[in-house]
């Protein structure tokens, strides 16, 4: 018995554990000490100089943008394009929209998948830390929901 292609269901796919693990401590230990440095700000007796807080608590809330964006949300793959779906919003691309996609390796952090598409050639930026985030580059590169 076969099944229609457009009868399957969407693909979902998760953050892994350890990215989204990894976004909230660095996420906490920077607001931390972030908080510590107000508090040195105050007068009160910390290690953290006072001028820390400057770059920390942006770091840290830089990482909680992240992790809220990225790690709580899931990818969807399905026959009309791909959704990244999360607390924070949501995109769609449509897989005929897509005009060129780029991948990128930067130093530390994941790759990242950059979609360009529509019209106004608006950009998407995916970073690879999903659950077998490689059938997205598939689909890319078939124009298409992903097919082995």
């Amino acid at each position: 018995m076969s099944r229609d292609a457009s009868s399957l269901p969407p693909l979902v796919l998760s953050c892994r554990p350890r990215w989204r693990l990894s976004g909230l401590v660095a996420a906490v230990v920077l607001l931390g000490l972030g908080v510590l440095g107000l508090a040195a700000m105050q007068g009160a007796d910390t290690d953290v100089p006072p001028w820390a807080a400057l770059i920390l608590l942006p770091a840290g809330a830089g990482c909680a943008w992240l992790v809220a964006r990225y790690g709580f949300a899931r990818l969807v793959l399905d026959e009309r394009g791909v959704a990244l779906v999360g607390p924070l919003g949501g995109a769609f691309v449509a897989w005929s929209e897509v005009e060129e996609w780029t991948r990128w390796s930067g130093l530390g952090g994941p790759p990242t998948l950059h979609v360009v598409h529509g019209a106004g050639r608006r950009r998407l930026s995916v970073p690879l830390i999903y659950e077998e985030s490689h059938i997205l580059e598939v689909g890319l590169h078939q124009r298409g929901f992903p097919r082995f």
